[in-house]
């Protein structure tokens, strides 16, 4: 993980991404390089948790083998022909089964129990031969004709991992070897995956200041800027244009990193999407009616103090907030006092809770705070204790509040205070 934390902390973070991928089925690309990597024992004990806490796994290896198909390959001699193709099946059919090696290992400490996962792999994909390319026959390389789907899902729904080799069947018999990145590409279509994860050797996709890009839609990735990955990203955009799964690239050399990206807020790798999630910014005036609509139901109910309008503009420069495809979702504000801040009218739209957005919030707020110089953050609130509870607030007298803050205090209204210290490093 990038920063240190406490595993009670981590489970408390997690717990809305573990509701949200539960039952969701990931389609995942395990290439020769992950699998012939020390790493791969770490990814195989990830994996087997992931099936623990109900996601639908389907495994797309590659060969460890000497013999590779991949669409980055230059045309010319077939890669497989008709000679060497048993030795091409007998390297996938060894992977395949170290994989499940893997997979069978039990945890690091003997004394917890395995999980007995169960593992299925077999004639899933239905393939056809690449034909002839500029004048020459690829022989025994071949294309995706279709995937069993239905199949794929009756394993899934027996709760077992399905495993895909690169290999591909015909109705008149024959075999072909299969491009294990666009296969996992034609899985996830095919199952209409939630998403499609590919281990690289890199952190992602960095901008032209070595900067680690965490999203970027289909429409802004181009493939030629990253010639290294121009398969992979290719076949993200392509997924990617159905606009239903999402395409991760992590690192396999990470460690932990298929856990970070799946279940922290930052991630560890870049996300591809159709559209962008979402964007946390300082407020705009035209935000003023968005952040209206959502604190007014909840100054109705007693949980906000009510702002006009007109307070609300003259204090937006406090405001922060959640913006998707420009409908505003969340909000929240950091008031300055002497040495302390207030953090106040934090809200986010019913439909988009549990996907983290206050607690964004809240950190942009924390971070803000430290970069002024506070000591402190506070909260006043009447039926939200818990949420910052669980975020490091302890509860505290009106006293501890700054001189102004405890002059404005209103006593009718008896909110509850609580303090968190602003962590310096």
């Amino acid at each position: 993980m990038s920063q240190p934390i406490s595993h009670i902390e981590w489970f408390r973070t997690a717990s809305p991404y573990i509701y949200a991928h539960r039952q969701k089925t990931f389609v995942i690309a395990l290439g020769d390089a992950t699998l012939s990597n020390a790493a791969l024992v770490g990814i195989a004990g990830d994996l087997t948790l992931l099936h623990a806490l109900g996601v639908r796994l389907v495994l797309i290896h590659g060969n460890t083998g000497e013999l590779q198909v991949t669409s980055s390959t230059k045309i010319g001699a077939p890669v497989l022909t008709v000679e060497n193709f048993p030795q091409y099946l007998a390297e996938v059919g060894a992977t395949t089964q170290s994989l499940l090696a893997h997979l069978s290992m039990g945890p690091l400490s003997a004394a917890i129990r395995s999980s007995e996962l169960t593992a299925v792999s077999g004639n899933f994909v239905r393939g056809k031969p690449l034909g002839v390319l500029e004048g020459i026959d690829q022989q025994q390389v071949g294309a995706v004709r279709s995937i069993h789907a239905e199949a794929i899902n009756r394993h899934l729904d027996s709760q077992a991992l399905v495993i895909v080799p690169p290999v591909g069947y015909s109705m008149s018999g024959e075999a072909f070897g299969l491009d294990p990145t666009l296969l996992a590409q034609a899985v996830a279509k095919e199952l209409k995956a939630d998403k499609l994860i590919y281990f690289i050797d890199q952190n992602g996709l960095e901008d032209a200041s070595n900067r680690l890009i965490s999203e970027i839609t289909r429409t802004e990735l181009s493939p030629e800027n990253w010639p290294n990955l121009a398969p992979v990203l290719t076949a993200a955009q392509a997924i990617t244009k159905e606009g239903t799964t999402r395409c991760h690239l992590i690192n396999y050399q990470r460690d932990g990193a298929l856990l970070e990206e799946l279940f922290t807020r930052g991630g560890c790798g870049t996300q591809i999407v159709q559209h962008r999630s979402s964007t946390l910014r300082p407020a705009q005036p035209e935000d003023i009616s968005g952040i209206l609509a959502l604190v007014k139901p909840l100054e109705a109910e007693g949980v906000l103090v009510k702002r006009s309008r007109e307070l609300i503009e003259s204090e937006l420069g406090n405001f922060w907030v959640v913006d998707q495809e420009d409908t505003i979702i969340a909000c929240a504000a950091l008031y300055p006092f002497d040495g302390a801040g207030e953090i106040a009218c934090l809200a986010t739209d019913p439909e988009y809770r549990d996907l983290d957005h206050g607690e964004a919030l809240l950190s942009t707020l924390i971070a803000s705070a430290q970069s002024q110089g506070m000591a402190n953050v506070f909260v006043l609130t009447t039926q939200t204790a818990h949420w910052f509870l669980e975020r490091g607030f302890k509860q505290a007298e009106v006293s501890a509040l700054p001189s102004e803050k405890q002059t404005l205090y209103n006593w009718q209204r008896n909110a509850k205070v609580y303090l968190r210290p602003v962590i310096t490093p």
